[in-house]
Parts: structure tokens; sequence; C-alpha cells
């Protein structure tokens, strides 16, 4: 009997802001006098959305929301309406973790622990997955699978590139 390899799953755990919601084409749609919504929802940076859109067809990757804009059913139905690239599968839980300053105690939430809640409870093995955000707010574990953007420019071919060599 022949063995198969099973071939990793990619998970792209996806950030908006800063990601595909860049300060870039706000500044160019508030000179043309533009809402940074249309109809269909939120206008994104087209040259990001772009580069998602290499990201994707040349890993496959599955997106994962992980965001403030955490409303699955508002995610998922954007996604289809604006034909966006790629696939949502999910959207990560929002973890809060306590955090001191000074003799005040706030709640925040953390990033970092909503991955890994998410890959424990749906990642299928073998997997591989990358995080783009704007914002390091990820456990050290992440680190080497943590890209991140410039929230002017957002996803950029430099970064686009970063994600597909650690999808690979």
């Amino acid at each position: 009997m022949e063995k198969t390899l099973q071939l990793p799953m990619n998970y792209l755990f996806l950030g908006i802001e800063g990601v595909l919601d860049t300060e870039r084409y706000r500044n160019i749609l508030a000179e043309n006098g533009l809402s940074g919504k249309d109809s269909e929802g939120e206008q994104y940076d087209p040259e990001a959305l772009q580069n998602l859109e290499r990201i994707i067809e040349a890993t496959d990757a599955k997106i994962v929301i992980a965001s403030t804009f955490r409303s699955d059913d508002y995610m998922q139905d954007l996604w289809k309406r604006k034909d966006l690239p790629g696939k949502v599968i999910g959207i990560t839980q929002t973890l809060y973790r306590e955090k001191s300053i000074g003799d005040i105690i706030v709640f925040t939430n953390d990033r970092g622990m909503e991955v890994e809640a998410w890959l424990e409870d749906n990642a299928t093995f073998p997997f591989k997955y990358a995080i783009l955000d704007d914002e390091d707010c990820y456990l050290e574990a992440h680190s080497d699978h943590l890209v991140l953007t410039d929230p002017m420019t957002g996803i950029t071919k430099e970064v686009a590139d970063k994600v597909i060599s650690l999808l690979e």
C-alpha cells in the first residue's frame, strides 16, 4: 500500500486595520472627496488586496480574521459581497487579560492568546501559519510566524513575499 504525503494546511491570520485598510489609501480617498465606505462596506487598498491575492494564489492559505472587526457574519458576508481574495474560514475569539498600569488594572485583548486558542480548537494537522498585522501584540512563540505591515502601506510586495516564504 502506498502512503500519500499530506500537505500542510496553510492558515493566514489577517489583521484588517493597517493591513488592508491603509492610511495611504484613506488619504487618497479623502483627497478626492470620497468616503472610506461604499455601498458594499469598507473600501480596502487595491494594492494591498492585489498582494493578498498573490499570497492566496501562491499558498492556498485559508484566512482567519484576527482584527477588531470580528463579527463573523459581517466579515464572511463582506468577503463574499466584495469578492475579496481567499476564503475566510474563521475569526479569532476575543480574549482578555489583566494588565496593571500603576495602581490601575485594565483588561486588554490578547491577540496572541486568541491565535493560540483558534489553532488549538480548529487547526487541521499538519499545518503552517502566518500572521499579518500592523501591531506586534502576539506571543513570543509567534515571532517566527508574524509579518508586520506598515499601517501607511499595508500588504506590499515585500510583505507578501515574506508571507509566501513562511507558508511554502
